[in-house]
């Protein structure tokens, strides 16, 4: 094997101490700020002009259900059925009759041209604690499209559960009844719910900082430059007996 090669390889098994690492950095500082540098720009670009702001906006659905006291059964019966209930509201908030019906009639006054396949992508939802009621959210590149389109689709929810059974256009699976509560207030200048700027730009700067300082251990590890006594020494295998320092303006013609 190269004797070069085998050098190297030494060096690299032995690592660097602490205080090493610090001079190591230290000295390649330049470095260390340009990749720290080129990371927090790619991230502020990304941040700020390459991905849309999207715009959330949320509902909440309240359910309640009437119980008959001579049909309505047992306490776990009646659990039963409201939890049955939030779980039929969650998945029909996304059923695809719902979001067309709702597109066919929103779809000129917001002036938008969305598929039911888009709408139901930015459509959640989620139970709030144990209570019958399930918060639903949409989000949007425009912030009144969001808020629009939330209440809309709520209301089109409430309509169809509220619907005798009998209905075919009818979702209501016992003897509930819906009312969304908590309706958005159409606001355009609504502050956007991602990207978060902040965070970016920190991930930006500490992948730089990771990434710089990965740089920097490997560039001094394969350096063929002697940077210390001890990288003599563990080369040679043999202690260093003195040092002569260069002097002040003492250049190649001068030697």
């Amino acid at each position: 094997m190269d004797e070069k090669q085998v050098n190297l390889t030494e060096r690299i098994e032995e690592g660097f101490t602490l205080i090493e690492l610090w001079y190591i950095i230290k000295n390649n500082f330049l470095w260390l700020f340009l990749t720290i540098f080129l990371f927090l720009l790619l991230g502020g670009l990304y941040t700020f002009y390459i991905v849309k702001p999207m715009y959330k906006s949320s509902i909440d659905i309240l359910i309640h259900i009437e119980h008959d006291p001579e049909t309505s059964g047992t306490d776990s019966s009646k659990a039963m059925t409201a939890r049955q209930v939030v779980n039929n509201v969650r998945e029909y908030v996304k059923y695809q009759d719902v979001i067309q019906t709702v597109l066919d009639k929103k779809q000129e006054e917001l002036g938008i041209d969305y598929s039911w396949k888009k709408v139901e992508k930015h459509l959640s939802t989620s139970a709030i604690g144990d209570s019958t009621s399930v918060k639903i959210i949409y989000e949007d590149t425009d912030p009144v499209v969001a808020q629009k389109m939330v209440i809309a689709i709520a209301d089109e929810l409430a309509y169809r559960f509220n619907l005798d059974k009998e209905n075919p256009e009818s979702l209501k699976f016992a003897t509930e009844t819906v009312k969304p509560i908590n309706r958005p207030v159409i606001n355009p200048h609504q502050g956007p719910s991602s990207p978060n700027k902040t965070l970016n730009l920190i991930i930006s700067f500490l992948l730089g900082a990771i990434v710089g300082v990965v740089f920097v251990i490997l560039k001094e590890q394969f350096s063929n430059i002697y940077q210390s006594e001890k990288d003599v020494e563990n080369t040679l295998r043999l202690p260093v007996i003195a040092m002569i320092p260069l002097m002040d303006g003492v250049t190649d013609e001068n030697e």
